[in-house]
């Protein structure tokens, strides 16, 4: 059994040990295991708190309280201000607010534009048009409704970085709409099994409740020369 004075010294060593370069991360887990016996979570009444009991192999035992690690979910406080906000401020903007109120994402780290954005993904939190369209770029709904899909779709590909975009301060998606970024999304719609796209040119006009024929005489020019009526026959 090593002198009182040289388990004390090796004690005072520990920290040092534990966080010298030199040291792995199998080491670590060695010199758990030489110090600790087992790891008990005890019950606690309080669900943001974890009780932890730990028996040392000298048969000392000790109890730590820490706080449990939520479960990602972006709190309610953080959240509210991001809806109050979204309208009129940038995912940017929003970001200093909340970490100005001292607010952290659901894992307890500080809000980014970035982090932001996805949340107005999430929960369909629009931000401001502070970001104009340029030129050749289309918006989602442009986007989905050239493709006859539904922008939700388009939307997915977004979230998975399976197509090119770029995302302005506001966390809106512009689309590059050049002939290869469009050819990109046409592939992914014809590659899909479960999309069915309908083109404009293939959609039809609704049909009058009761599918009856509409009155020539409330026709427009224009839903005459459509042929909503479909073929005319000469009157005799």
């Amino acid at each position: 059994m090593p002198a009182t004075t040289s388990l004390q010294a090796l004690a005072q060593d520990l920290p040092r040990l534990w966080h010298a370069e030199t040291t792995s991360p199998r080491d670590r887990k060695r010199l758990l295991r030489s110090l600790i016996a087992d790891v008990t979570l005890l019950p606690e009444p309080d669900a943001h708190t974890m009780r932890i009991g730990v028996r040392w192999h000298t048969g000392v035992t000790d109890e730590l309280a820490v706080a449990r690690p939520g479960p990602g979910r972006t709190p309610h406080a953080a959240l509210e201000v991001i809806r109050h906000h979204g309208a009129t401020h940038t995912s940017a903007e929003i970001a200093d607010m909340l970490n100005n109120a001292g607010l952290t994402t659901g894992k307890g780290k500080p809000f980014t534009a970035g982090g932001v954005a996805r949340v107005r993904d999430a929960y369909k939190i629009f931000g401001p048009r502070t970001v104009a369209v340029q030129a050749c770029e289309v918006s989602v709904k442009q986007a989905a409704d050239e493709l006859g899909i539904p922008a939700d779709a388009v939307y997915n590909w977004l979230r998975l970085g399976q197509v090119p975009a770029r995302r302005g301060p506001s966390g809106r998606w512009r689309i590059p709409w050049d002939p290869a970024t469009r050819e990109i999304y046409r592939q992914k719609v014809a590659g899909s099994f479960r999309l069915k796209p309908v083109l404009p040119a293939q959609r039809t006009h609704p049909q009058p409740p009761g599918g009856a024929t509409p009155d020539p005489a409330e026709l427009s020019a224009n839903d005459l020369t459509a042929g909503r009526l479909g073929p005319v026959m000469p009157v005799t």
